[in-house]
């Protein structure tokens, strides 16, 4: 039977893809990574050489890589060579984004980045938002990731298709395993952090408390964040604070 995840009308109404058009920035690494013929996952690089570790960073739903260039300076003064993937589909990248591909494609942009050296010793996958789903795909099954961050992602899949005007009573053990990162964090052994904002509307601070009482690593933290919702989490003064912490804490051990 067909998975409503893979339908064109759930993955049409998930994505939101928008291309880039924005200056390439000086002194950042631009890599295309083949994923199949004719399918290119933009993915960019902001070297720091007094980084400590690769901060591999998955953001969310109508975002695109460049919109992170501003940033880069941020993360790496904190110690994170920050490298931004875009969806299929989105900024200088091709073919169409479903779920299940974001999945596949994660592994594979991963293995390119390791294989070609554009990795340091040290690697965290961090997950805003809809890249929450690649970030816990990664780090639910794979030993080389050394630490994992969420920030405003999703728990139960069922609400996710809800908030596409579908309808879906249950899912099944394979939708389960693949799409429902409540259960996929179970997985996850590495030191985590699950950040959320306390007036998110879109994605409940629920859905954050549910991964984090699954989550399998025995160094976890959760915060909230009091006065930001989705889409506004860095205008919290704690959201490079407790970033810091994490890392500080994290790239130690």
């Amino acid at each position: 039977m067909c998975s409503i995840f893979d339908s064109q009308s759930f993955n049409a109404n998930l994505f939101f893809p928008r291309q880039d058009t924005a200056l390439t920035p000086r002194n950042c690494d631009d890599i295309q990574v083949e994923i199949e013929p004719d399918i290119m996952i933009h993915v960019r690089r902001h070297p720091s050489t007094e980084a400590r570790f690769s901060l591999l960073f998955f953001h969310g739903n109508g975002e695109i890589v460049s919109d992170y260039d501003n940033l880069a300076e941020h993360f790496n003064a904190m110690g994170a060579e920050l490298i931004v993937a875009d969806f299929r589909g989105y900024g200088r990248s091709t073919g169409f984004p479903t779920l299940r591909n974001s999945l596949e494609d994660a592994h594979k942009v991963f293995d390119h980045l390791k294989s070609t050296g554009k990795f340091k010793e040290k690697v965290c996958i961090m997950g805003r938002s809809l890249g929450s789903a690649p970030t816990l795909e990664l780090c639910a099954n794979r030993s080389d990731v050394t630490a994992c961050i969420l920030e405003s992602g999703y728990a139960d899949p069922i609400p996710l298709v809800e908030r596409r005007g579908l309808k879906i009573d249950k899912t099944t053990p394979e939708e389960d395993a693949l799409f429902n990162n409540s259960e996929k964090i179970r997985l996850v052994k590495c030191p985590l952090l699950i950040m959320h904002g306390a007036d998110d509307f879109l994605i409940s601070p629920h859905e954050a408390k549910l991964n984090y009482d699954n989550a399998g690593s025995k160094k976890k933290h959760l915060e909230i964040l009091e006065g930001v919702g989705h889409n506004d989490m860095m205008m919290s003064g704690s959201y490079f604070t407790t970033l810091k912490q994490f890392f500080d804490t994290w790239s130690s051990l």
